[in-house]
């Protein structure tokens, strides 16, 4: 009886210890929360889709291009008259950027979208840009960069030189006809 006391005991302090290291506002759970729901577009895209032959990019640029490992898109669709559903959907997407491991960067408005850039990382570098683009006729996405030790000052120069490169817009060309659907 002794050792199915401990069994339980043990088992109900791992479980606690799982859940408890769950964190509640960070992209990772939010994601894995609305990627599989038929509303929600999910797209992993590597850096690799560029093909920097191209491109004359200096020893600066090409270091700040191989800072980038990973992005990752989650978008969601505005549908006819559904502005609830819209709302509370934003909602949940925009708590993620309060997580207070995210510092705000910047928000500005472009062609009628909210940009809100996020980060992860010390004043020199970034290792996380957390970017949230919205309008309301067309609907949201949260877009996560991954990368190590990315300089954001430079990131303006590399995508100025990438207009030379060649891109496989394949990925891209699903996001923006899940939005003209």
């Amino acid at each position: 009886m002794n050792q199915k006391l401990k069994t339980i005991c043990y088992t109900l302090l791992l479980a606690l210890a799982i859940v408890s290291c769950k964190d509640e506002g960070s992209i990772q759970t939010y994601v894995v929360d609305h990627q599989d729901r038929p509303e929600f577009l999910t797209l992993d895209l590597s850096p690799k889709m560029v093909d920097l032959s191209q491109a004359e990019l200096s020893e600066e640029e090409l270091e700040v291009y191989n800072s980038f490992e990973k992005i990752s898109i989650i978008a969601y669709k505005t549908t006819n008259g559904d502005d609830e559903s819209y709302t509370r959907e934003f909602e949940k997407a925009k708590a993620v950027f309060k997580n207070e491991k995210y510092e705000e960067l910047m928000e500005f408005s472009d062609s009628g979208f909210k940009f809100r850039v996020n980060t992860i990382g010390n004043d020199d570098t970034v290792d996380e840009f957390l970017v949230l683009a919205s309008s309301r006729e067309t609907g949201f996405a949260v877009v996560r960069v991954l990368g190590d030790n990315m300089k954001p000052e430079e990131l303006y120069k590399l995508m100025d030189q990438m207009k030379n490169a060649d891109v496989d817009g394949s990925q891209l060309d699903k996001l923006m006809d899940y939005f003209k659907e």
